[in-house]
């Protein structure tokens, strides 16, 4: 008998350790649980990210000797430093630059690579070793940074940094879909599927956490100023709250914005873009509704171009937003999509097709007005963005990122701020004069208005 009872128990222990089981990494906290554990039922978006986006890569271990881009063997004297002393990696498209771990905290090497110029440039030079990038770069460049310990779950921008923590979504997935745990859980599919475990958010704030400059908010405990980041941030959330920006006006030695407030640095898009009439698309029309002008002429159909949270309705959402409850203007996610598709398909991005699906009828208003084209310059040649977002922010050595604040820079404008204007950016006329491209422009916008017309997008 008791030869039976023993193994019962046993068979009943078994059973017991195999029900508990399934639930042993259960847990009711946040926490990241890396790009790789997304890919299990992401696949396409995973593959699209990593293929067509940068995001992977700014920051990364170096696994071999394809990730060290710049020339190793050369005799610049900038270069002070051996290839055995790299062992991570910050970019690859514009510039890289080189880090290396020393007691515990990752510095970067005094000198950088302009990748598409191909040379050595010298990097912090002087200070080098006081640049710990736990606190200047790495909230950005990482996915879970933690600002207590310096640690993070993932090198690069990898899914949760948009999506934010995502273990409680594979546990709810798990429960309906893997085995055994949908055993027990099957009937709760329909509870769990509405559930709010993951982040899914059209506002600016999700880019703009990063593409931004500032400091942290005095929060959780935190130093003000501690960090060049915002931490303990949650994506989509108010970034108010998080950071300090940079502004203009402490911008004593004019590096980062011209003389006119327009950025000309990198990592400054939502500052640029919080200031354009994209990001107070919707705001302006409800005004107009609110104050009664134009009531009977706007509909709710209007936030298909005004608002980015009426394009991108989740459907998982009863209600779409309408003109009293619609949030955002026209936010990153409107014109760039996140996981890198439209770099699969060459007429979505700079092309008229992206901007021409709201700002035909200003264009086409712009041209009956004038009797003119909306633009000089022959249609083969040019896009809505060459002259509205044009290149005037320098990277890599030269002006290769393209302006977000949405404004014709004109060549009198350009020459007033000393900078780069919409005519002759990124190589557009940059064999002519300045004069010339003074009078080319009044030439055929010779009216003041016509002029002011043309040079920010229409709101």
């Amino acid at each position: 008998m008791g030869k039976y009872i023993g193994a019962f128990l046993g068979i009943f222990m078994l059973g017991f350790l195999y029900a508990i089981y399934p639930h042993a990494d259960v847990s009711e906290s946040s926490h990241y649980v890396t790009s790789e554990t997304c890919k299990d039922c992401h696949q396409s978006n995973y593959d699209s990210w990593k293929k067509n986006t940068l995001h992977p890569y700014m920051f990364r271990p170096v696994k071999s000797p394809a990730d060290l881009l710049g020339d190793f063997e050369s005799d610049d004297p900038a270069l002070t430093f051996k290839k055995e002393d790299v062992e991570f990696v910050v970019g690859n498209k514009w510039e890289q630059v080189y880090v290396s771990m020393i007691d515990g905290e990752y510095y970067p090497l005094p000198a950088k690579w302009y990748v598409m110029q191909k040379r050595w440039v010298p990097y912090k030079v002087n200070d080098w070793h006081e640049v710990p990038m736990s606190k200047k770069c790495n909230g950005c460049h990482t996915t879970g940074f933690d600002p207590a310990t310096y640690e993070f779950s993932e090198f690069g921008i990898g899914c949760e940094a948009c999506h934010g923590a995502g273990n409680k979504h594979v546990q709810n997935k798990k429960r309906i879909v893997a085995e055994p745990c949908k055993w027990c859980h099957a009937g709760d599919a329909q509870m769990l599927s509405k559930k709010k475990d993951i982040i899914r958010s059209v506002s600016p704030t999700v880019c703009g956490q990063c593409h931004n400059r500032g400091q942290n908010a005095p929060k959780d405990g935190l130093h003000g100023a501690e960090f060049n980041f915002p931490v303990n941030f949650t994506p989509g959330g108010d970034i108010e709250k998080a950071l300090v920006p940079l502004t203009p006006e402490m911008d004593k030695k004019g590096k980062f914005w011209w003389g006119n407030g327009i950025a000309k640095n990198r990592h400054q898009e939502f500052g640029d873009w919080s200031k354009s009439k994209h990001a107070n698309a919707v705001k302006k029309l409800k005004e107009k509704y609110e104050k009664g002008t134009h009531r009977g002429e706007l509909t709710d159909e209007c936030l298909y171009c005004h608002s980015t949270d009426f394009r991108h309705h989740d459907k998982d959402k009863p209600e779409k937003p309408t003109l009293d409850t619609a949030k955002f203007g026209v936010t990153c996610v409107a014109c760039h999509e996140p996981h890198g598709r439209d770099k699969e398909f060459p007429h979505v991005g700079d092309g008229i097709s992206q901007c021409g699906g709201c700002h035909v009828d200003s264009m086409s208003h712009s041209v009956a007005k004038s009797g003119k084209p909306h633009y000089p310059c022959p249609t083969a040649m040019v896009t809505c963005a060459d002259c509205h977002m044009p290149r005037i922010v320098k990277t890599g050595g030269f002006y290769s990122i393209r302006s977000h604040r949405f404004k014709i820079v004109t060549p009198l404008e350009a020459q007033k701020n000393n900078m780069p204007s919409s005519c002759q950016n990124g190589g557009c006329h940059d064999n002519k004069t300045e004069e010339w491209a003074i009078d080319a422009y009044k030439e055929h916008y010779p009216n003041k208005a016509d002029a002011e017309q043309v040079g920010d997008a229409a709101g």
